[in-house]
């Protein structure tokens, strides 16, 4: 009887053993807040933005992970692009969520009111797609940008903008946010120093604005010889068709408001001979481009834009961070990972300097002959 006994345990316990791997739960994911405008007038470049990040986060995950076993998840909320709702955004991310790091991108304004929230609870807060110099002005030691600025945005604009022969004068348009401020403060700056071209007009749009007759006008009324038009979608196609109503025909600049699919479907012809100041695009050679080319089109049937690109490097800095923190590393840690980071993406090295700012190069583009082509 003792010995049946004895066997039946032993029998047990072997079972259990054997039993323990499959019935062992998974790590528990890390987590990587983003929060972006997915609804109001930048819903076009956060659901790119989105679109790449999500690719990223899923390449990722289908490799293994960031550590341990355990997958990134990914917690995503609408702010609308306003900075208030960042803030309560980033806020329900940190104390309800309990996310590991967070994203909360565009307009730039978003990051900058966001990180007095990040340096308080001591979390990394990740830009991918905030140009403005204000950015990375609050020496925060929790915030890192992941994407270029407008200050070499301006740079590489402004060298095309020199060279072209006749280029005297120059009008322009930008949002009336910290973004189109500073980007036309930056080409100003450029085209001064280059003692090249005079802006002879700048002025700003509201988020909300569809009608921009009046300021088209003052600008056809200067005739400069070339303009600097960053309006971003759907407003885009708008102020292109306005312009062709008006006879306004010059030399046409841009930004990567520009690097859009959708606005060539609608107005490409419109948009034929434009210059514009880009992060990325698909034409780039390199082995990381490559791969993210790859990948997206894969899951979307379709050739990535430098929206999507800006994603998809934030999503490669976040997993390259966890992955060297480790597994059950806590925030600080992870903030401390990112700081030592160099990540190869398809815009270049992701290392970040004093302020943690990886200042990734920028590059032109001319949509010429109906495509977008690499001008430098």
């Amino acid at each position: 009887m003792m010995m049946r006994m004895l066997a039946t345990v032993v029998l047990v316990v072997v079972l259990a053993l054997g039993a323990g791997p499959a019935l062992a739960a998974d790590p528990a994911p890390a987590k990587l807040g983003i929060g972006l405008g997915l609804t109001g007038p930048l819903a076009f470049l956060s659901q790119q933005y989105l679109r790449g990040l999500r690719a990223a986060v899923a390449e990722a995950n289908a490799e293994g992970g960031v550590g341990g076993g355990r997958k990134l998840e990914l917690i995503e909320r609408d702010h609308k692009g306003i900075p208030s709702e960042a803030v309560a955004v980033a806020k329900r991310f940190i104390e309800q969520d309990r996310v590991d790091i967070v994203d909360l991108d565009l307009p730039s304004t978003v990051p900058i009111a966001v990180q007095a929230v990040t340096r308080q609870a001591r979390i990394a807060q990740i830009t991918g797609y905030g140009f403005a110099t204000g950015v990375v002005e609050q020496n925060n030691p929790y915030h890192f940008r992941t994407c270029t600025n407008v200050d070499l945005l301006a740079g590489a604009l402004g060298d095309v903008m020199s060279g072209i022969p006749g280029n005297k004068t120059i009008a322009m348009l930008a949002p009336n946010d910290d973004y189109g401020r500073g980007a036309i403060k930056a080409l100003t700056a450029a085209l001064e120093k280059k003692g090249s071209t005079k802006v002879v007009f700048a002025d700003y749009y509201e988020r909300d604005q569809t009608d921009f007759t009046a300021i088209l006008l003052k600008m056809k009324s200067l005739n400069p010889d070339s303009l600097y038009i960053d309006v971003r979608w759907p407003a885009n196609v708008t102020v292109l068709k306005q312009m062709a109503e008006l006879g306004l025909k010059k030399t046409l600049f841009g930004s990567v408001n520009f690097f859009n699919s959708k606005l060539v479907e609608r107005a490409g012809a419109l948009l034929e001979g434009a210059y514009m100041s880009v992060s990325w695009a698909p034409v780039f050679p390199d082995a990381a481009s490559k791969k993210f080319v790859e990948v997206y089109q894969r899951l979307h049937k379709e050739l990535p834009d430098d929206s999507a690109g800006l994603g998809w490097t934030a999503g490669l800095t976040v997993v390259a961070a966890l992955r060297a923190a480790g597994p059950g590393a806590d925030r600080e840690a992870i903030r401390a990972a990112l700081a030592k980071l160099e990540v190869q993406a398809p815009q270049g090295v992701i290392k970040f300097d004093a302020r943690g700012d990886a200042r990734v190069p920028a590059h032109v583009l001319q949509f010429k002959n109906g495509v977008y082509q690499l001008v430098k």
